[in-house]
């Protein structure tokens, strides 16, 4: 998966490793994140990390703008709007264990995205692999 990032683009994947060994989990953790209903401080932390640095979040607030610059070449703009009016709404308190929670909420709203928001010819990019 690429990500861009302000008009560069980065791997996603040694973003999401780093992620990963920094909170101490593994991808099957982050793949049943959804098998309960709390996946554990660790699996949320996982998603600060990842979402600070593909410049989504900072200082536990949404940057402005970030998810058109993040995945806006990938879905439709109608997707962006709807991802950014209701995710925006999402607000931290300042501790670093709410930090976590605060990333989680957030990639729970941005899993929103349908495939049918996903623009005309990045489908099949995207399924290949």
């Amino acid at each position: 998966m690429v990500v861009c990032v302000q008009r560069t683009q980065v791997q996603a994947g040694p973003i999401k490793d780093q992620c990963m060994a920094a909170a101490g989990i593994t991808a099957q953790d982050v793949a049943n994140r959804h098998e309960t209903d709390d996946p554990g401080h660790s699996v949320k932390c996982f998603f600060r990390c990842f979402l600070e640095n593909i410049g989504i979040i900072a200082d536990n607030q949404i940057i402005p703008g970030a998810f058109d610059r993040v995945l806006g070449h990938i879905v439709t703009a109608e997707a962006v709007e709807r991802m950014e009016a209701t995710c925006n709404m999402i607000k931290s308190e300042t501790s670093h264990d709410e930090s976590c929670e605060f990333a989680w909420q957030i990639s729970e709203c941005y899993e929103g995205v349908r495939l049918s928001d996903v623009k005309k010819g990045q489908r099949t990019r995207n399924h290949r692999g």
